[in-house]
């Protein structure tokens, strides 16, 4: 049976190093998309940012327009008391407009005081968001080349897959059909691979220590050999 197994594992090894390449292909084209969705993910953040810069900057210029109000209304109050002020024919009259103009000037001071702290903010936030713009630019930019890339690659790898699909029949043929239902089984447990070389007295894939007469089997190649904790059929390199 040596002679008849050691062409059988050759073949198998033959297939696993076909089927690691395929599953291989298949987990590149399933992470494809995930590597999009990160680009497109900082586009969203800078959105993100940007939109609570601008809802700050629409509160802050409500807030202005307020005080523009309280402005006018000051400002009009001043002229009429100026014009009453001028109209009187008492000092004590006249002390008494002049303290209530004051007054309304001081309101008026602190409203432009007000009004030119809130522009200083929104014209930081303003300037805050032109840099988003350019940043968001950017990773726009960068988007749409990783687009160009993932769907290029994603055609050379689909079309490399699907030879190897095609070429897989082939390395099939001359495996006998326990042999192949046993590498099939722990192909479809374990993520494709099927095999498992054996350093020493133990399976490379789990660490499994292997039995004397199994160790020898697989050494001397005299018949097939799976690991009893994996189920993976053992080779030696």
């Amino acid at each position: 049976m040596t002679t008849e197994w050691n062409e059988v594992l050759e073949r198998l090894l033959s297939l696993q190093q076909l089927d690691s390449k395929i599953s291989r292909l298949e987990a590149d084209l399933q992470r494809a998309p995930g590597d999009l969705k990160s680009r497109e993910a900082a586009v969203a953040a800078v959105d993100a940012k940007i939109k609570t810069l601008a809802d700050r900057t629409k509160v802050l210029r409500a807030q202005i327009l307020l005080r523009e109000n309280e402005l006018k209304s000051h400002t009009a109050k001043i002229s009429k008391l100026k014009t009453q002020a001028s109209e009187v024919r008492t000092n004590k009259e006249f002390v008494a407009f002049r303290s209530e103009i004051a007054n309304s000037q001081g309101d008026v001071d602190r409203l432009e005081g007000e009004v030119l702290k809130i522009l200083e903010v929104v014209e930081q936030a303003d300037k805050k968001v032109a840099e988003l713009e350019g940043e968001r630019a950017h990773e726009l930019e960068m988007v749409e080349k990783a687009k160009a890339e993932i769907h290029e690659r994603l055609a050379d790898q689909r079309a490399e897959l699907e030879g190897l699909r095609k070429e897989r029949p082939t390395r099939l043929e001359g495996v006998p059909k326990e042999t192949l239902e046993l590498y099939q089984r722990a192909h479809k447990a374990r993520g494709g691979r099927a095999m498992s070389a054996l350093e020493g007295a133990y399976c490379s894939a789990c660490g499994e220590m292997q039995t004397r007469n199994d160790v020898y089997a697989v050494q001397n190649r005299t018949r097939h050999v799976l690991c009893k904790a994996c189920n993976r059929l053992l080779y030696q390199p």
